[in-house]
């Protein structure tokens, strides 16, 4: 199968070889569990250390901690259930596009939980913040990147309002993080959740930076990771983490704007041949590379079957449950209808990605919606 038809980078990025090659090298080499006090375990405990400060280092964040986790959905459960059951009669405030794993705290913590509007734009507002925080606000809780939109938000003004208030902030950097440059000291969060497999790192292995020591454990054993997840450390996960986030980071200077190219590229293309195609990314100021489209009166995931049939790998802008079709909500938080939403498809380029590829992916999904429109 050919790296260039693929258009998934949102969900799962290429492995970087060398970051495989070094995962394999500490698997073979310093295969001894880090607790251990013999000569062995010390080793891996030596190269544990390494890799953590050298990730926060890459990272701008020399003063933070790293919690380590099997990835970003147990780094964000961890931030949230933490916080809340510290604080039993502490409130959520919740962005309206937050990830699922994320989300997920509208059904544990009910009443609990507010939820921060975004605008039509898919940005959130400082002024709405303000409004919302409260007294008993816990927590605030963030997307940095929308990861079916690729909206960025401004981290800055509303971190600094947290900061002013004394509410701590959570972001979810899962899409950013390796795709747009980032100097972690300066943005103001109190905790920030990542993955590697999304910039070229192995999978299962994710963490939360943090500024202060303050979560509680929700994983318990032998206390590793500060007391906060129990577990034995994926030695050879973080070190092989390290060199992709060392490789994609060094590649934004060139990658960003040719991916920024390629979205305009495929945008004007599309709009050119299909004029009801409705945009719901910002090619200039998003993540790049990543375009979310909506085809009205067609479904999404149909699309993305069809074009799979082609040989190109997308996805569908929203997700089967419960063996029913439900629009995207961050769509609807923007003021798409469920029509819209139904009818979406995410397309994210990436290192492999080249203009060829681009056209021959319009060229097919031209095709693929004439189809579909006869037969709606």
């Amino acid at each position: 199968m050919s790296n260039e038809a693929y258009f998934d980078y949102a969900a799962s990025t290429p492995p970087f070889p060398e970051a495989l090659r070094r995962f394999e090298e500490i698997s073979l080499q310093l295969y001894a569990n880090p607790s251990s006090t013999h000569g062995r375990g010390k080793k891996a405990r030596e190269a544990l250390d390494r890799a953590r400060e050298a990730f926060l280092a890459r990272l701008g964040f020399h003063e933070g901690h790293l919690v380590l986790t099997s990835g970003a959905t147990e780094a964000n459960n961890l931030v949230i259930r933490s916080v809340l059951d510290q604080n039993p009669s502490g409130r959520l405030l919740l962005a309206a596009d937050a990830h699922p794993s994320a989300w997920f705290a509208k059904d544990l913590y009910g009443k609990r939980v507010d939820v921060l509007e975004t605008d039509s734009r898919g940005r959130l507002s400082v002024d709405r913040l303000a409004r919302q925080l409260s007294r008993k606000t816990a927590l605030v809780s963030v997307l940095q990147a929308n990861n079916e939109t690729g909206i960025l938000q401004d981290l800055k003004p509303l971190g600094d309002l947290c900061a002013r208030k004394n509410v701590p902030l959570h972001v979810d950097g899962v899409q950013a993080i390796g795709h747009v440059p980032l100097t972690l000291s300066e943005l103001p969060f109190t905790y920030y959740t990542w993955s590697a497999h999304k910039f070229g790192g192995p999978r299962s292995v994710g963490g939360v930076l943090t500024r202060e020591r303050t979560l509680a454990a929700q994983i318990r054993g032998g206390g590793q990771e500060q007391g906060v997840r129990g577990g034995t450390e994926n030695v050879a996960g973080l070190a092989a983490s390290v060199v992709a986030l060392d490789l994609s980071s060094r590649s934004l200077e060139s990658d960003v704007p040719r991916l920024r190219r390629l979205a305009r590229s495929l945008i004007d293309d599309l709009r050119a041949g299909i004029p009801e195609a409705l945009l719901n990314s910002d090619p200039e100021a998003g993540l790049p590379g990543l375009v979310s489209v909506s085809f009205p009166k067609l479904i999404g995931e149909e699309i993305v079957l069809e074009m799979d049939l082609r040989g190109y790998e997308l996805s569908a802008g929203s997700a089967c449950g419960s063996g029913r079709r439900e629009p995207s909500r961050p769509l609807l938080a923007m003021g798409r209808t469920r029509v819209q939403a139904l009818g979406t498809v995410r397309i994210s380029m990436g290192r492999f990605t080249t203009a060829d590829a681009v056209a021959g992916l319009v060229a097919a999904l031209r095709q693929v919606v004439e189809k579909q429109r006869a037969l709606a």
